[in-house]
């Protein structure tokens, strides 16, 4: 049983237990299966409340894929939904007056922090001095820090903790880097077979985390520890609806509902299309004859989105709403390796490393770079076809500066802070926001 079917079950008993216990009479009864607040302090419960926790993060990772999709250049609104067409056209600004779906997606990913968080007091207080060595503690505690990544990639500000100020998404990786350094404290006194399983996904998050803080000798350092192959996954199952992935969703099995491929890319699909559908892929940005197998999608001919506008490329790297997600891969490590080298001028490293991730896909290899500026395109090209929707474009065209260039002026560069928060949270007053940037 994954996490996050763990989490799922679990909340759904913690659900029947609230409400019966605000029954009284003949028909009340004692559900063995519900778990009451007592129940989670027993050392072998616990462990649901650990994966429950990581199941949080996995849930939450699905809307945050899909909205920075649209705001990025890599999809669009095909919709009717005008909050769609807002996303995709980049019509964000502070305090942003939307409550419902796009508030919950940094809602989602608050709560799954907030969910660690709790986890690894209760785990604290049920383990007591062992829980520092108990698998247990260090994976609530990477949940913890994961989640403060994709608030800073995703979100222009947010709250750093639980009911503070506003901050800006800078401030999150640095916050990122503290708390997954002291998480691979907790791995590294484990046992050998935990160090195994946990060492490489932390050191893996603190190399994301210390790239966007700006330590690039930091983000190197433990980028090259990552063995070639490693990933890991948020997870989804198509047999029951709490468990689908809303980007599989949306973005194949239920098309013409949210995004296709950008209409600035249709004319760099590669592929014979009919009545059917049928698979093309965009061109490799080095070899514009060439598909490149990483960025695949569908069309059959004469296709229009639902809104009648445009030619609609349905996007199938999640076939179905079952589809796991990359969270972190060793591909990445690959990636923040060649920026980190790019950023020294160290171009021969940079190529070699994007050449070892093009050759594994049966592309041609790539000269080594002569500028400053062709070796920026080139990493961002690659990063963009390895990366391909999985929720790091948007932020790749904030950090470099890039979103007027490509998209146009006028649009916001990131996800404005949730409604819901501001609404919520007692630090915060509506009309304090100072982001979303506009290109």
């Amino acid at each position: 049983m994954t996490p996050m079917i763990r989490f799922r079950q679990f909340g759904r008993l913690m659900t029947a237990a609230v409400l019966a216990a605000g029954c009284s009479g003949v028909f009340d009864v004692e559900d063995p299966q519900a778990f009451g607040d007592g129940d989670l302090n027993d050392p072998v419960i616990i462990k649901n409340v650990a994966d429950g926790a990581e199941g949080s993060l996995q849930q939450s990772i699905d809307d945050v894929v899909v909205h920075t999709s649209l705001l990025g250049d890599e999809i669009e609104s095909t919709s009717t939904w005008i909050d769609w067409e807002d996303v995709s056209e980049g019509r964000l600004r502070g305090d942003w007056a939307t409550t419902g779906t796009f508030s919950g997606t940094q809602d989602a990913v608050l709560r799954a922090r907030f969910a660690a968080q709790s986890a690894a007091e209760r785990i604290k207080k049920v383990l007591g001095a062992s829980a520092n060595t108990s698998p247990l503690l260090t994976q609530v505690s990477w949940a913890d820090g994961f989640a403060d990544l994709f608030l800073g990639m995703s979100f222009c500000e947010g709250p750093l903790t639980q009911g503070g100020p506003r901050s800006p998404n800078t401030a999150f990786f640095t916050q990122a880097v503290t708390k997954l350094t002291a998480t691979l404290t907790l791995a590294n006194g484990l046992a050998a077979a935990d160090q195994a399983k946990w060492v490489p996904l932390i050191r893996a998050s603190r190399a994301r985390a210390n790239l966007y803080a700006g330590n690039y000798d930091a983000a190197l350092a433990d980028a090259l520890t990552v063995p070639a192959g490693f990933v890991k996954n948020a997870v989804y199952a198509e047999a029951a609806a709490v468990q689908q992935s809303w980007t599989g969703n949306q973005l194949h099995q239920n098309r013409n509902r949210s995004g296709g491929l950008r209409r600035m890319y249709h004319n760099r699909v590669l592929g014979t299309f009919g009545t059917a559908y049928s698979t093309g892929y965009l061109a490799d940005w080095f070899d514009p004859t060439k598909p490149d197998p990483r960025m695949a999608v569908t069309r059959k001919t004469g296709e229009l989105g639902v809104n009648n506008r445009f030619a609609y490329f349905g996007i199938t790297k999640y076939n179905d709403r079952g589809a796991d997600q990359p969270m972190i891969t060793s591909k990445e490590m690959d990636l923040i390796a060649a920026e980190v080298y790019m950023r020294k001028a160290d171009y021969t490293n940079m190529a070699a490393k994007l050449n070892g991730l093009r050759t594994a896909v049966g592309l041609a290899a790539i000269p080594v770079p002569s500028s400053a500026a062709a070796a920026q395109n080139a990493l961002l090209n690659e990063r963009m076809a390895v990366l391909f929707v999985e929720g790091f474009r948007a932020y790749d065209l904030h950090r470099f500066n890039l979103v007027g260039t490509v998209l146009g002026t006028g649009r916001a560069t990131m996800l404005p802070l949730s409604r819901n928060e501001i609404l919520a949270n007692t630090s915060m007053k509506e009309g304090e926001a100072t982001c979303p940037k506009i290109s």
